[in-house]
């Protein structure tokens, strides 16, 4: 739907994502722009994160996670996952360090890991949600690992150059390397 302040369609459309697609749904995995869009409140701290994730679930989503949301410390996002199976639900977040670059697709790329991942794992939350962020994070690594290969331009990468290596990147994808932890919230 958007991300850093910008929609990606027309505003018109907002209602209809509220209030039909969204209720749909059993596995979201909006940025804290879209949650907020969605919502209609901001989100300026976890309590805030959390209160949004409750109003989707009391929609009926069943897994709903927050992909970026600029509740990080220091040189981080956090990233927030939160589902509902038999009655109990289970919650975790985990810190994404911040790259110096802007990429396009990682949002649908998160969408695709974590979807792969909450399948994969019978649903084990924690696992899903690192699994997906480690393996964006080995797929961003390479994107600019091989654009400073490529870079006459002294740091300054065009768009072509930060386009996500996934080809590159198949072996972490399908098999990925946790290198960060997700944190229970209790």
């Amino acid at each position: 739907m958007g991300d850093n302040g910008h929609m990606y369609l027309p505003k018109e459309l907002l209602p209809i994502y509220r209030e039909t697609i969204v209720p749909l749904a059993d596995i979201i995995t909006p940025n804290q722009f879209e949650v907020e869009l969605l919502t209609g409140k901001p989100i300026n701290q976890l309590a805030d994160a959390l209160a949004a994730v409750d109003w989707f679930h009391q929609l009926g989503v069943k897994t709903v996670a927050i992909s970026s949301s600029q509740l990080g410390s220091g040189n981080h996002l956090l990233a927030l996952a939160s589902s509902i199976a038999n009655g109990k639900k289970s919650q975790v977040t985990i810190e994404i360090p911040l790259l110096d670059a802007t990429f396009t697709g990682t949002g649908d790329l998160f969408a695709a890991l974590f979807l792969a991942w909450m399948a994969k794992s019978g649903g084990v939350l924690k696992e899903a949600l690192e699994k997906t962020v480690s393996t964006l994070q080995a797929v961003l690594n390479r994107t600019l690992h091989v654009a400073s290969q490529d870079s006459s331009k002294g740091g300054k990468f065009s768009r072509e150059q930060l386009e996500l290596r996934l080809i590159q990147s198949k072996q972490d994808i399908e098999n990925p390397t946790v290198t960060l932890r997700a944190q229970n919230i209790s």
